[in-house]
């Protein structure tokens, strides 16, 4: 058909081509004076119109379907646009409550402008299979979930508690330690995106996992560090010691007399010696041996047997004067039988903690 309107056309053409040579020649011969006629301009070329640019892009295959609505052979833009009027809201209008160390916490949908992501979903079309029924993509703002999951990660968790002591005369209360807990941001973002993406599950009281938190000092440590306490009641003139902070035993002392009292307060071992010598205060009621050395088991040095020093010139001694136990009677110190000392040396390390009161 299409070679046929051509072939006509170039008949008609070498008829018109034949005529025009006759009629030129017999004009010719008729008369050399007659004007030739005008020449008639060719009429402007018109321009064929561009076809409209095809569609660009790989294509969704076959019998790919979201929601229903079947986008096979469209482009990701195409369908965008053909998604959008029916993705329209949120997968679910369901608040997500977690729950972190019993208490719930609460996250509302518009908070995190939670909704349908036309875009992604049009993305996984494009990348299907045939034949694929495709979920659609719920999308919500990222970092306004991540503000959210701070503000109760600050709300939550609880510091570990170390054990502590507090050293009576008689007996100590002791604290005891407990473990704490904590719990990341990582932790809650997971739970709420995975209650978000499956909004057809259970939303509601969901469990955030915690790591527990240890103390530094446990029970058992802190009776270690107090392996070996003494407490001496200035008014009952009795000296206890304690073995991880349990009474172990109790000896009768004599304390400071008016005017030389002995001084309350902590204190720690800081020295020990057997037999020790003693180095008399440069004082009046000293006497002639005021400044003086007297050798450690001289009769007339009255550190009998031990000493355990606490502070300065002030510490824990044996006694010649017998009967002076029970009283107020030394110039600071405190003294016990000898017996009781040597006893007592034993059983104490350096830097055993002293309660005087």
């Amino acid at each position: 058909m299409p070679l046929f309107p051509l072939r006509a056309a170039g008949s008609l053409r070498v008829v018109v081509i034949s005529s025009v040579v006759l009629s030129g020649a017999a004009a010719t011969s008729a008369s050399a004076q007659a004007p030739a006629p005008p020449a008639v301009p060719a009429p402007p070329a018109v321009p064929t119109p561009a076809p409209a640019p095809a569609p660009t892009g790989r294509k969704i295959k076959a019998g790919v379907t979201v929601g229903g609505v079947d986008l096979t052979g469209q482009t990701r833009e195409q369908a965008i646009a053909t998604l959008t009027p029916v993705l329209v809201g949120a997968p679910s209008d369901k608040d997500v409550t977690v729950r972190i160390g019993g208490k719930r916490h609460r996250l509302e949908m518009d908070a995190i402008d939670y909704g349908f992501d036309v875009a992604k979903t049009a993305s996984r079309a494009r990348n299907a299979k045939p034949g694929t029924v495709v979920t659609p993509v719920y999308g919500w703002d990222d970092d306004e979930l991540r503000e959210w999951s701070k503000k109760i990660v600050d709300k939550s968790g609880r510091a570990a508690r170390d054990a502590t002591v507090r050293i009576g005369l008689t007996k100590h209360r002791i604290r005891s330690a407990k473990s704490g807990w904590r719990v990341t941001v990582g932790k809650v973002e997971g739970v709420v995106e995975d209650a978000l993406d499956a909004p057809e599950e259970k939303r509601s009281n969901l469990l955030v996992k915690t790591e527990r938190t240890r103390p530094s000092v446990t029970n058992s440590k802190l009776r270690s560090r107090y392996g070996t306490v003494i407490t001496v009641d200035r008014k009952t003139f009795k000296l206890r010691l304690f073995k991880k902070l349990k009474l172990s035993k109790t000896y009768r002392v004599a304390v400071g007399a008016d005017g030389h009292g002995t001084p309350a307060g902590m204190y720690s071992i800081t020295s020990k010696q057997v037999n020790p010598a003693w180095y008399v205060p440069n004082s009046a009621w000293a006497g002639d041996l005021a400044g003086t050395v007297v050798p450690g088991g001289a009769p007339n040095n009255p550190l009998k047997a031990r000493w355990l020093g606490l502070r300065d010139a002030i510490g824990i001694h044996g006694t010649g004067d017998a009967g002076s136990i029970g009283s107020r009677a030394s110039k600071g110190c405190i003294r016990m039988r000898p017996s009781d000392v040597i006893d007592l040396y034993d059983r104490v390390p350096m830097g055993a903690t002293v309660k005087v009161v």
